[in-house]
């Protein structure tokens, strides 16, 4: 019979099992233990315990190896066996040299003595219980994550509790499809202090809202899931519990809040009062409404003035020019009476000095009245010539033309003109009020010259930013800021040695004026004057 092979049953056997020698010498190893910790017989038999499973030097904590031997240890001093309590103990990667595999062991150490009662072997007997605390270990990693997951979605709802107890708008949280109360803020219970809210039922809590139809808006955001938005709703409410209605405008949101499976569960409810805004923008309309009312009122009046005004003007106008022509056949008459005088009297008697003095006031007389006569005419003209058409009117022909027909006058006053106008520069006038505009600028240039010194006219034109200056500028006598207040006023001679009769410069002020364009003037004495056109390009 052949001898039995103790190793090789030790080693078949099941289990993982571990043989040492009384000095902790690896002798044998069950094939479970070689698999349970990832290395091969023929590596770990002959070498120390600790030699083949040295300590992971990244779990420093886990302190497997002095454990063992403590364990060890104590099974040679007691001969007894000893049950270790759960075990952090890595063993190293065969495959990577100096990494380790992660393992938790559950050891037993048990004596076997010899006929004199000493230890002569140790079998370590070892459960993997790696699968079993790494599922633990998750388990306890997956609730505290859930512990602080829970701690900060609660401390999320608590600030978002504070951040709706704060808030100014009138918020309230409802839950089911009966919109039970689960929250209001102060500011929503400040509205009916009288009333409890928490627990009922939307529809008990606010009884108005039925027929104002704000609860069925409350049924459609819970069936379907869509906020809805209501801008200023007029609703009527009894704030203070005394049966007498308030009305206010309120800005309401309803949103549905759903639970952790989407499910909408209830409907957070925002608003805000608004009444102050409508009613401060009914006022306003109310006023927009009287004053266009008003304005319209004023416009029929004053268009009834102006009709009034041109009617009186049209009058006056038809009075100015029927006395203007009435009165030119007295004065020819006159003016044949005195001229049969002077063929009547004596040439002794004409040249007396009284006689002379008197035919000579009345000579003048009737020149002034003629004249008068004559700018009361143009005057009517004036009026009468605002609505000619139009046209584009090129400057530099213009007021060459204009200086040829002052020739004489520039050549009597010694003047020189200066002409300084860009040959492609138009304005759009009525031309014939054009002419008459500069004629009167450029003669009144001439006519007030300074007697002491040579009289110098520039006249200048050209193009700005939507519009075009003419400028007739002038070395003559001046104006003081009196005179100039009074320069445009009809019948207002401010130089009475030269002949006029203050219309003049009336009469192109309103040609300007009534074309669209403006007229300023810079002035001062025995310096000289500027006129400055500012038509409409």
């Amino acid at each position: 019979m052949r001898p039995l092979d103790l190793l090789s049953v030790f080693n078949a056997q099941p289990g993982a099992t571990l043989l040492l020698s009384s000095g902790w010498v690896i002798l044998g190893a069950s094939d479970d233990y070689l698999a349970a910790t990832l290395t091969q017989r023929d590596v770990i038999v002959g070498q120390y315990i600790f030699e083949a499973f040295p300590d992971n030097p990244n779990t420093p904590e886990a302190n497997a190896v002095a454990n063992v031997r403590a364990s060890l240890q104590q099974v040679l001093t007691t001969k007894r066996p000893h049950e270790m309590a759960p075990q952090h103990y890595d063993v190293p990667d065969r495959t990577q040299s100096g990494r380790f595999v992660e393992r938790h062991w559950q050891p037993r150490h048990t004596p076997v003595l010899d006929a004199q009662g000493e230890v002569q072997f140790i079998l370590q007997s070892v459960q993997d219980i790696t699968a079993s605390h790494q599922a633990e270990r998750q388990l306890r990693e997956s609730v505290a994550a859930e512990q602080v997951a829970h701690a900060v979605a609660e401390q999320q709802r608590q600030r978002f509790r504070e951040v709706l107890t704060q808030m100014p708008a009138y918020i309230a949280v409802y839950q089911g499809p009966d919109h039970i109360y689960q929250f209001v803020n102060p500011a929503y219970q400040s509205l009916f202090p009288h009333r409890s809210f928490l627990g009922k039922p939307f529809r008990e809590g606010i009884p108005e809202s039925i027929e104002m139809g704000v609860v069925a808006l409350f049924d459609q955001v819970y069936r379907t899931g869509k906020p809805v938005y209501l801008h200023e709703m007029e609703g009527w409410f009894d704030f203070h519990g005394n049966g007498q209605p308030v009305q206010v405008f309120l800005n309401i949101s309803l949103h549905p809040l759903r639970d952790v499976q989407g499910h909408i569960d209830g409907v957070l409810d925002f608003t805000y009062d608004v009444s102050q805004q409508v009613r401060a923008r009914q006022q306003v309309e109310q006023f927009n409404q009287e004053l266009e009312t008003r304005v319209q009122e004023r416009t029929l009046e004053l268009r009834a003035s102006n009709d009034e005004l041109r009617r009186t003007n049209a009058d006056l106008d038809t009075f100015v020019y029927t006395a203007s022509h009435d009165l030119k056949a007295p004065i020819i008459n006159i003016e044949g009476l005195l001229l049969a005088l002077h063929e009547a009297l004596p040439d002794e008697v004409q040249h007396t000095e009284a006689v002379a003095e008197l035919l000579r006031m009345l000579q003048d007389t009737v020149g002034r009245f003629r004249f008068t006569i004559t700018q009361l005419t143009d005057l009517v003209r004036l009026q009468q010539s605002q609505d000619g058409p139009t046209e584009s009117v090129a400057l530099e022909p213009l007021l060459t033309s204009v200086c040829h027909d002052l020739a004489t006058e520039i050549q009597a006053a010694g003047a020189t003109v200066h002409v300084h106008v860009p040959a492609d520069l138009r304005v759009t006038f009525i031309p014939a009020n054009l002419r008459s505009i500069a004629y009167n600028l450029l003669s009144n240039a001439v006519k007030y010259h300074a007697p002491e010194r040579p009289a110098q006219v520039r006249v200048r034109a050209e193009q700005q930013a939507g519009a075009v200056t003419l400028a007739v500028q002038d070395n003559g006598l001046g104006l003081d800021q009196t005179q100039q207040g009074r320069l445009f006023q009809v019948f207002q001679r401010l130089h009475t040695h030269v002949e006029g009769a203050g219309v003049g410069l009336y009469m192109i002020k309103r040609l300007i004026e009534n074309g669209g364009a403006a007229i300023n003037v810079s002035s001062e004495p025995g310096v000289g004057t500027t006129f400055t056109v500012t038509f409409r390009a």
